[in-house]
């Protein structure tokens, strides 16, 4: 079983990303740290495939052949093996990129997705499993990978009117890298 990342964002500015970048920035204080705050929909596909390679393949098709992910005419879309994924926060310039996906248990999207690709799609065999959330993308200016991981979790978890925005911990899941 091979794991796969597939990234599906706008090719046009996404007006929910900006909107919070604004908030962020304009009211919560985040105005010298927020460099750039953007937003993709995010699927971890479980396939039961050999490899990497075939598994990436597959989830290509995916992407392009069923109505499911990716609609060509208003989305742009990223893959990566999930063993291939960046543990180690980016740098440049003293700015850091870091990543945070939220996700909602109660969420019933991906089991219906799942059932589609099971079911009438034909992929049973090869797609086991699917776990469906957003993924935010912050580029922070830091002092050091350590203190922009800190800094995006305060700016993602609501825990007051004037902290936090992007994650409600009553009913969401997060996960940092």
């Amino acid at each position: 079983m091979v794991s796969v990342e597939l990234m599906v964002s706008l090719k046009i500015p996404d007006v929910t990303a900006l909107t919070a970048a604004n908030a962020l920035r304009r009211r919560m204080g985040y105005a010298e740290a927020l460099k750039e705050l953007g937003r993709a929909d995010y699927y971890r596909l479980d396939l039961a495939v050999d490899d990497a390679d075939a598994a990436l393949a597959l989830a290509k098709d995916l992407a392009e052949h069923t109505n499911l992910f990716v609609n060509p005419n208003k989305h742009v879309y990223e893959l990566k093996a999930l063993e291939a994924r960046d543990q180690e926060i980016a740098s440049e310039n003293g700015a850091y990129e870091v990543k945070v996906l939220v996700t909602d248990p109660a969420d019933g999207s991906g089991e219906g997705m799942l059932a589609a690709l099971q079911g009438r799609l034909g992929y049973a065999d090869r797609v086991k499993g699917l776990l469906t959330g957003t993924l935010w993308t912050l580029t922070l200016v830091a002092d050091d990978a350590e203190q922009a991981r800190q800094m995006a979790e305060e700016i993602a978890v609501t825990e007051a009117q004037s902290k936090g925005l992007l994650v409600n911990p009553h009913y969401q899941e997060y996960e940092v890298w």
